[in-house]
C-alpha cells in the first residue's frame, strides 16, 4: 500500500517515541462510485422522506484520504449493475452500493471503469470487523472530496446493501481506492479501532476519564504495551485542535486523562491524552 495512506498510522511504541504533529480532524476516525452490464437487476426501493438526511459531521483520516461527509438523496439513475456492486449516477457523483460483503479489487475496479473512471485501481485493507460503517478513501490528498459517506440506510436503495459511498465523477489521473474488510484473526488493522469494542482487546473495558497511571496499570494487565498521544485543544477558545503523535512516555503526567484507547490489533494500546492546564505546548500547537 503507498506509505503515504499509512504513515500517520503506524505503530509506535515507548522506546521509538518522538513527537510529531497532525491535525484531529485528520485523526478523528474513520472518508464513505455507466454501462448497465447483462446482470439481473436488483429491486429498488425508495427511502422515506424521513430517512433523507442533511448532513453528517465530516471527519478525516490520512491528511484528508478517508472522508465522511454530507450526502442528499435526490434524484438519481442506475447506470451499474452486478452481483457485487450497483451503481447511480447521483448529480455530479456516483454512488456505489455494496451488496457482496466480500468484493474483489477486481470487480470494484470494474465498476469504476465503466463508469468512465478508468484509472482507479482499488485496494482492500483489514480493518476491524467491529467497525459498523464502510471504511473508503483515495490515496491522494487533493481528493479530499473525491469520497464521502452515504447517510441513509442503503438497504432501502438497493435491495441486499450492505454499505454505500459517493464518489466524485471527475477525479482526473491515476488514483488508488481503498476499501475496509474485515480483518482476519489475528491480522494487523490498516488504521486503529476503539480497543473496548466487543472482540477487541480491551472489549468491555472503560478507559475514557481514567488517569493515565490507572489506564496504563489496566492495559498492562492484559499483557498489552502502551503508546501515547496528546490532543491539543485549540488556541483561544477556538475549533478543532491538534494532535501530537508519537509522545514518550516521559512526556506524560500520569495524573493526566485519557480520553480513549486505540488499537491496530498488534498488542499495542495508543492512549489518547488530555494535557493538564499547565502543560507547556510543543512548537507550533
Amino acid at each position: 500500500m503507498n506509505n503515504q495512506i499509512l504513515k500517520n498510522r503506524a505503530k509506535v511504541l515507548d522506546e521509538d517515541l518522538a513527537g510529531q504533529a497532525s491535525s484531529a480532524e485528520a485523526d478523528a476516525l474513520l472518508a464513505e462510485i455507466v454501462l448497465l452490464e447483462q446482470a439481473p437487476a436488483r429491486r429498488r426501493r425508495m427511502p422515506s422522506p424521513r430517512r433523507v438526511l442533511l448532513g453528517l459531521a465530516a471527519t478525516a483520516v490520512l491528511a484528508g484520504a478517508l472522508v465522511v461527509g454530507p450526502s442528499l438523496i435526490g434524484a438519481s439513475e442506475q447506470v451499474y449493475a452486478s452481483q457485487a456492486v450497483t451503481i447511480d449516477r447521483d448529480g455530479d457523483g456516483y454512488v456505489f452500493y455494496i451488496t457482496d460483503g466480500d468484493p474483489t479489487p477486481a470487480e470494484l475496479e470494474k465498476a469504476f471503469h465503466s463508469v468512465g473512471l478508468d484509472k482507479v485501481t482499488v485496494k482492500l485493507i483489514p480493518v476491524s470487523p467491529q467497525e459498523q460503517g464502510p471504511v473508503f478513501g483515495f490515496d491522494r490528498p487533493d481528493l479530499e472530496g473525491g469520497a464521502s459517506a452515504t447517510v441513509f440506510d442503503c438497504a432501502e436503495r438497493v435491495e441486499g446493501c450492505l454499505k454505500a459511498f459517493r464518489v466524485a465523477a471527475d477525479i482526473n489521473g491515476p488514483a488508488q481506492f481503498f476499501l475496509g474488510r474485515p480483518a482476519k484473526p489475528g491480522e494487523k488493522y490498516a488504521f486503529r479501532a476503539d480497543a473496548s469494542w466487543p472482540g477487541e482487546a480491551l472489549a468491555g473495558v472503560k478507559i475514557q476519564g481514567r488517569s493515565v497511571e490507572q489506564a496504563v496499570r489496566v492495559v498492562r494487565k492484559h499483557d498489552l504495551k502502551v503508546a501515547y498521544e496528546l490532543d491539543w485543544p485549540a488556541r483561544n477558545g477556538g475549533r478543532g485542535g491538534h494532535t501530537e503523535q508519537n509522545v514518550p512516555a516521559s512526556s506524560i503526567d500520569p495524573g493526566w486523562s485519557v480520553s480513549s484507547a486505540e488499537t491496530y490489533n498488534d498488542g499495542v494500546i495508543v492512549l489518547r491524552v488530555v494535557p493538564g492546564p499547565d502543560a507547556t505546548r510543543p512548537p507550533g500547537f
